[in-house]
């Protein structure tokens, strides 16, 4: 039974090592600011994305502020 168990873990170590090897070659294959250019420009072209960014900034910034003038801090 012992066995059986060691080539089970061996195997699914393989497949796994497999799996990696193949995603870290299609990360090495596209550079970094390719990646990194093609979504970022793809979320602030986005108006929806922009808009919900700005209403959490604002309502952060608007509950800081509150906070702050109970607590003495200058906004």
């Amino acid at each position: 039974m012992t066995g059986k168990w060691t080539t089970l873990v061996v195997i699914v170590g393989f497949i796994t090592t497999l799996l990696n090897l193949a995603m870290l070659s299609g990360q090495i294959s596209s550079s970094a600011a390719a990646r990194t250019a093609s979504s970022a420009s793809k979320l602030l072209d986005d108006d929806e994305f922009t808009s919900a960014l700005t209403k959490i900034i604002r309502k952060t910034v608007r509950d800081y502020c509150t906070v702050g003038k109970r607590n003495a801090i200058d906004c």
